[in-house]
């Protein structure tokens, strides 16, 4: 936590990012896993938090999902640098990446996450919150559930329709869903 704070660029504002980071940093490690051994994700997700620190003021201007989600993307290019790193440095075949992809599938994958993760960041909050959970950190309903004070229901129903809302968006962008 330490280097974090030494690289506020605010130290003002030490306790928001202490906060901000008691509340973010384990979902921000299982997304670092989804890609990376566990070494590596720590790596992947204090670099992210490193990034954040240096940038918090601006992040302050922000809500609090679009700091949550700023995190997050930090965390998933950070483990994708390091994939890459990984790969070109390490002797890595084309085999050994995630899915067995080659190196082209992998960046094309890559692209089309990136642009989905735009459009779900574009949506209506009442299924932003919703998708970005389920689709990108990979939780269960239940989890979203508790962590947005709503019932099970609830979270399956703005799920649904946000998944329709996608589509429709995916579809105007002129990504294939």
């Amino acid at each position: 936590m330490l280097i974090y704070l030494a690289m506020l660029d605010d130290p003002s504002l030490e306790d928001e990012f202490r906060r901000f980071f008691h509340r973010y940093s384990a979902p921000a490690l299982r997304l670092a896993r989804r890609y990376l051994d566990p070494d590596l994700a720590q790596d992947a997700v204090q670099e992210a938090f490193i990034a954040a620190a240096r940038h918090f003021t601006v992040l302050m201007d922000h809500t609090e999902g679009q700091r949550r989600s700023y995190l997050f993307i930090a965390v998933r290019s950070r483990a994708i640098d390091l994939l890459r790193w990984q790969g070109r440095y390490a002797g890595l075949e084309e085999e050994a990446l995630p899915g067995g992809l080659t190196g082209e599938q992998a960046a094309a994958a890559a692209a089309g996450y990136d642009a989905l993760v735009e459009v779900i960041l574009s949506m209506p909050p009442t299924y932003r919150e919703v998708l970005e959970r389920r689709l990108i950190l990979e939780e269960t309903p239940e989890e979203v559930a508790a962590a947005m004070g709503l019932s099970r229901a609830a979270v399956n129903a703005r799920f649904a329709r946000g998944r329709k809302l996608l589509r429709e968006k995916l579809l105007e962008e002129g990504i294939a869903p």
